[in-house]
């Protein structure tokens, strides 16, 4: 009788990035929610054969990373168009850019039309706005492993990027590095989960688009989402502290039990290139900011070169994007997620508790109850005009 294999025994061992799935020769694992609706790993002890191949390919609980950054960078496209769909300062657009010049297939987390989140694969510049802007929820990976890998095998040139743990998902499988291979991981806060964004999307109306960052409203978490209603398209304005699920997120109530001990949540990284938003910029790099500058009304990137070959991916932009040197440091300081792992008060276990008792309209009536007037910060911080915001940054 095969030997009965364990894959977490804590939920914090489990960062759900499906590896020890698509692995499985078997197909004796699969997916499932638990109460809350995060995914984990299950296994059909009738169909595993005790390989272990699924134990082997869990990087999140089997290797360390040792990178350490290379160089730093504050960046942004050059393209406005193409800038203004990203929710920072392009700098992934512009490494998608690049490979598919090349020839190359970019790898990332689209919306579907039910507005669901998984990772795709996409050849050609007029697919790039699927994979642009911010998705914070845990996005599908099954299957993407398993077709990377087909790519690599057959010479294609790929870019993958995904939260931190789903890159080290993909080196887990992979289980030795590529030389045309590029990844790409994100300053990632933590994530909720499909079940908990389906709920609340569904609770706003017929949404047929939605975006987490909208930089029409500037360059901060605030997003929007296009309604359907009596036949007529509108545009809701979902402010960062009027949005439960937009605050609980920025707050770190709603994350996967792991996102509170991530590992990468550090200067070791696992993708050759990190990149998110330069938070912070007008105290860390305030002649950056001068006239003929970086325009922070637009988004800015953080960009840190992890390895060699990153470095060289982001040299190789430097035609499409407007690059000036940093340091980590500097970068970490407005992104505690470079430092450390997300944090959450003791509300986060009442807050799931909620949900999976009584649903989503139980945590929007809790969070209409306890968020006062803080709701409305968001939006009168958007009101104030731009050299006031920028001289408070830099005090603050």
């Amino acid at each position: 009788m095969p030997e009965t294999i364990t894959l977490f025994s804590e939920k914090q061992n489990c960062c759900g990035c499906g590896a020890c799935a698509d692995v499985c020769p078997r197909n004796a694992i699969t997916m499932q929610e638990d109460d809350f609706g995060f995914r984990y790993p299950a296994i059909d002890t009738e169909k595993c054969v005790s390989c272990r191949l699924c134990q082997r390919a869990c990087f999140f609980q089997n290797k360390e990373v040792t990178n350490e950054p290379v160089k730093t960078f504050a960046a942004a496209l050059q393209n406005d168009s193409i800038l203004r769909r990203s929710a920072s300062g392009g700098a992934f657009a512009a490494l998608a850019l690049k490979c598919i010049e090349s020839g190359g297939i970019v790898i990332g987390a689209a919306f579907d039309k039910e507005l669901k989140v998984k990772h795709i694969a996409i050849s050609s510049k007029d697919k790039l706005p699927l994979l642009q802007g911010s998705k914070y929820v845990q996005s599908d990976t099954s299957e993407i492993f398993k077709k990377t890998k087909q790519l690599l095998l057959s010479g294609k040139k790929v870019l993958f990027s995904g939260t931190p743990c789903q890159v080290a998902g993909l080196y887990g499988y992979l289980g030795k590095k590529y030389d045309h291979l590029v990844t790409v991981d994100l300053i990632c806060h933590g994530v909720p989960n499909q079940r908990m964004f389906g709920d609340y999307i569904r609770s706003l109306g017929r949404v047929k688009r939605f975006s987490f960052r909208d930089k029409s409203i500037g360059w901060g978490i605030n997003g929007s989402a296009i309604i359907e209603k009596n036949g007529t398209d509108k545009k809701m304005i979902l402010w960062g502290n009027e949005s439960p699920y937009l605050y609980y997120f920025s707050h770190g109530e709603i994350y996967r039990d792991s996102c509170y001990s991530c590992k990468y949540a550090c200067s070791h990284r696992p993708a050759d290139i990190t990149v998110g938003d330069f938070w912070g910029i007008e105290k860390q790099h305030p002649e950056y900011l001068k006239a003929g500058g970086f325009n922070t009304d637009r988004g800015l990137s953080c960009a840190v070169a992890n390895t060699l070959k990153g470095l060289d991916a982001l040299n190789n932009c430097k035609d499409i994007m407007d690059i000036c040197n940093s340091d980590f440091a500097k970068a970490a300081a407005g992104n505690t997620q470079l430092r450390k792992p997300s944090s959450f008060s003791g509300t986060r276990m009442e807050l799931l508790s909620i949900y999976s008792e009584y649903g989503w309209s139980a945590v929007e009536e809790h969070f209409n109850k306890n968020i006062g007037f803080r709701r409305y910060s968001s939006r009168l911080k958007s009101m104030m005009p731009k050299k006031l915001k920028t001289f408070l940054k830099r005090i603050k």
